[in-house]
């Protein structure tokens, strides 16, 4: 049996291999933020203490990296099922209400990812004739982080409901990989 990496998953179809790369993509990417953000308080401090001068464009850059790790990271998580729950209710139903709970969570879930997609953008659009402050970058590129992260919630979710969600709905804690 070919098991997926990281999750110990069998590969069950192309869309679930798509998910694997972006995943993989996204925690490569998260990575490389979470590094540039590392370096740039690092060169701040730096500038501040040692240099008697803090350069501008670096708490924006700082800013615009920890709105783009929390956004995005939430997909990586959604795909993982992450996210912090407390089960205790669920577990305590009966399987077949469980069932249809769970699939109305992740209704309401897919409901809301539609919402920050569709919202987020027109919030991008509207900041596309505005300028960061220091960066002097339209501000649609900060804003591109919302619809980004709805696009991959509801990605990841309908990807997670089609390999795992029958087997996960027998108990609410099983659906963690």
């Amino acid at each position: 049996m070919t098991t997926h990496s990281s999750t110990g998953r069998a590969p069950a179809s192309r869309v679930s291999a798509v998910a694997d790369k972006v995943e993989a993509g996204l925690n490569f990417l998260l990575a490389l933020m979470l590094f540039v953000l590392a370096a740039c308080l690092c060169y701040q401090v730096f500038g501040r203490y040692v240099l008697n001068h803090a350069p501008g464009w670096t708490e924006e850059v700082a800013r615009i990296l920890v709105v783009y790790i929390t956004m995005l990271g939430t997909g990586v998580l959604v795909r993982r099922n992450g996210h912090i729950q407390v089960s205790v209710l669920i577990d305590a139903m009966p399987p077949s209400i469980r069932r249809w709970m769970l699939w109305f969570r992740d209704a309401v879930v897919l409901s809301a990812a539609g919402i920050l997609a569709w919202f987020g953008y027109g919030l991008a659009n509207i900041g596309a004739n505005r300028l960061t402050p220091a960066l002097e970058i339209p501000m649609f590129w900060p804003f591109l982080a919302v619809p980004a992260s709805g696009v991959l919630i509801a990605f990841f979710l309908v990807v997670w409901r089609v390999e795992d969600g029958d087997k996960a709905d027998d108990s609410a804690t099983a659906n963690v990989p």
